[in-house]
């Protein structure tokens, strides 16, 4: 960050524009001094303190500058012949949205011809008070594109049980932006991919019992229907019933057989099985008979 940037930043003197006077080229001495010298009239005391302090190495800063653009220096002097301090800081304030507005379209519209630096792009349109009309619709277009490419990779990472927590964190973001309708469909998609992850955490587990000969259905079987069981999409209910087989029919296949025919009371781990079986019209050709025999014990499961 060069003098000039860190001085107003500092002081708050780029809230009146002439920290935009570093981007453009200073030429000559007049140019700096004036705009200097107005920042500094219109400054509190506590700010014209610090600025003052400051005044050699900002004048080196700007007189060295080299990329000149001479209309915004000559925007800048028109700001700086205002006799009133209001009348300055408007025209500053005005030239400042109009600096901006040229920014962020040159960059939004880089963004949607290339695909690159969709990033800082999107931070652009999300975190700058845009008042352009123009630059509003480009950054419509741009959140439109970056929702459309997020919630593709979203759906992929959902689907293979992934961690999207901070790729949710700036869908939803972006969403906010749009519309309260985006808003709550990127809700709803994280809440899938969060189920996904707690999804696959449930199958692995059944898996490594029923290869490991463990007869128990693992603690993240339930986590993850009662997580499934909130949602109402397609892809929640068919992921229920994958989390459901995997940990009910396929492991009650082996649970049931070992433990049914010798148990006084149902048994914790039978139970659950009986239980998801009744409750999500489980069938399976081998576990039904071991259902129908724990009905004795475990009828008051249901």
């Amino acid at each position: 960050m060069n003098t000039f940037n860190r001085m107003f930043f500092a002081t708050g003197l780029v809230a009146f524009g002439l920290g935009m006077s570093s981007t453009s080229g200073c030429g000559g001495g007049d140019y700096c001094s004036t705009v200097f010298n107005k920042a500094v009239e219109c400054a509190s005391p506590e700010e014209k303190a610090l600025v003052e302090g400051l005044k050699d190495l900002v004048m080196k800063d700007c007189r060295e500058k080299k990329d000149r653009d001479p209309e915004e220096e000559k925007a800048d002097l028109e700001c700086a012949k205002k006799s009133a301090c209001d009348e300055y800081k408007k025209c500053q304030q005005e030239l400042s949205d109009k600096k901006q507005a040229i920014r962020i379209k040159k960059e939004v519209e880089g963004a949607l011809k290339t695909g690159e630096k969709m990033e800082d792009a999107l931070s652009s349109c999300k975190y700058s008070d845009i008042k352009d009309e123009e630059v509003k619709k480009l950054c419509a277009d741009l959140f439109k594109k970056s929702i459309d490419a997020a919630t593709k990779e979203l759906e992929g990472i959902r689907d293979s049980g992934g961690d999207g927590l901070s790729k949710c964190f700036d869908l939803q973001a972006t969403a906010e932006k749009v519309s309260p309708e985006e808003k709550t469909k990127a809700d709803a998609l994280c809440k899938e991919v969060e189920a996904g992850k707690r999804a696959k955490e449930a199958l692995d587990e059944a898996k490594k019992n029923l290869d490991g000969g463990t007869n128990e259905v693992p603690f993240q079987c339930s986590m993850a229907v009662e997580d499934l069981e909130k949602l109402t999409s397609d892809w929640a209910k068919n992921k229920l019933q994958e989390v459901a087989k995997g940990c009910y029919v396929d492991l009650g296949k082996k649970i049931l057989p070992a433990q049914v025919d010798k148990m006084v009371i149902c048994e914790y781990q039978v139970e659950q099985v009986y239980k998801a079986v009744n409750k999500y019209n489980l069938k399976d050709a081998e576990l039904d008979g071991w259902i129908t025999k724990a009905d004795a014990k475990c009828a008051g499961s249901k």
